[in-house]
């Protein structure tokens, strides 16, 4: 993966925007993952994306995520407000920041058009971070209520949130014909057994789908993801033709892992140093110093291989991508167990 985890970040934001810039992609998002009956009523085939462009100065957000106008069959329409949320931990305030998007969405509408009622706003944050999202989803639950008799002035807004990482790999296949899930397959694998099983459904998800040019999108994602987080090059046609292997792609993925695990080693280490520093001021400031590396790398070696044992992964493997001795993950499985 990239050092610097805003990098990571705006790597995420780009490709999730330009996926989700496709009206298939957003088809499949609502179809497969907001389970409302005003969805059934959208005419896919004529939406729009809107080029709505403008700062939020109190958040210093300087564009909207992707509003798409969604005509329904009776003549009306809604807007999708989608927000993309790849940030590490859960922002609290989402309800105000979410609110704020929509509120100046809507005086951008009222200069432009000035003597229309407003248009109905769907607002969806699409989030992709480790810990489950646990934020508020309504600005009324932000909000103190002092007194009942105050409960009809508060302000009502509520946004609808996707957590990606909360669904269950079963819950996702058996969505099927949906690429927007076997997105999420893969962004949730978690031991090399997961991505093997995971790929033979996604193969299966791509090789279902009609519509060409959204393959097209997909597979471009797809190898997108690959060479940035691995610098390595894969053809998608090629994964996806009959007869195929998964070796190569499986193998790609699991270097992935490491390069995330390593990335974890660094950050291990540099706690470490900082330990070290601190203990050298009392006992010699450079002894301190390399106890404190070492400590904090074997430390994080083990942390590692302790996660890798618990999501599943087998001896063999976080052998290999910790470089402990086989007997001690033995051991350490043992003591899991």
């Amino acid at each position: 993966m990239a050092e610097k985890s805003d990098t990571i970040k705006d790597f995420y934001d780009r490709s999730y925007k330009k996926l989700f810039s496709y009206k298939g992609f957003v088809k499949h998002l609502l179809q497969g993952f907001v389970r409302l009956k005003w969805v059934e009523r959208v005419e896919f085939d004529k939406i729009t994306l809107e080029p709505v462009s403008f700062i939020d100065r109190l958040f210093k957000k300087k564009e909207a995520d992707i509003i798409w106008k969604l005509p329904l069959k009776e003549g009306s329409e809604v807007y999708l407000y989608l927000l993309l949320e790849f940030q590490s931990a859960v922002d609290k305030t989402m309800a105000l920041r979410f609110a704020s998007y929509i509120l100046n969405f809507y005086a951008e509408r009222i200069a432009k058009e000035k003597n229309k009622r407003l248009p109905v706003v769907f607002p969806l944050l699409l989030y992709n971070g480790k810990q489950r999202w646990n934020a508020a989803k309504s600005l009324q639950e932000m909000i103190e209520l002092v007194d009942p008799s105050l409960r009809e002035y508060l302000i009502r807004f509520k946004y609808f949130a996707i957590d990606i990482g909360s669904f269950s790999k079963r819950s996702l296949i058996k969505l099927r014909n949906n690429l927007v899930s076997a997105i999420f397959l893969l962004e949730n694998a978690r031991n090399e057994n997961e991505l093997d099983s995971v790929l033979k459904e996604i193969v299966e998800i791509v090789k279902s789908e009609m519509d060409k040019e959204l393959l097209v999108r997909f597979g471009d994602w797809f190898e997108m993801l690959f060479k940035r987080t691995t610098k390595t090059e894969v053809n998608f046609e090629e994964i996806i033709s009959e007869g195929s292997e998964y070796t190569m792609i499986v193998e790609t993925l699991i270097e992935m892992r490491k390069k995330w695990e390593n990335k974890g080693i660094q950050v291990g280490r540099k706690e470490g140093i900082r330990e070290g520093m601190q203990k050298g001021f009392l006992n010699g400031r450079q002894k301190g110093i390399q106890e404190g590396m070492q400590k904090g790398r074997q430390e994080a070696i083990m942390d590692t291989a302790i996660e890798l044992l618990k999501e599943g992964s087998s001896v063999e493997f976080v052998a290999k991508v910790t470089r402990l001795p086989i007997r001690e993950i033995e051991k350490l499985k043992r003591n899991i167990g």
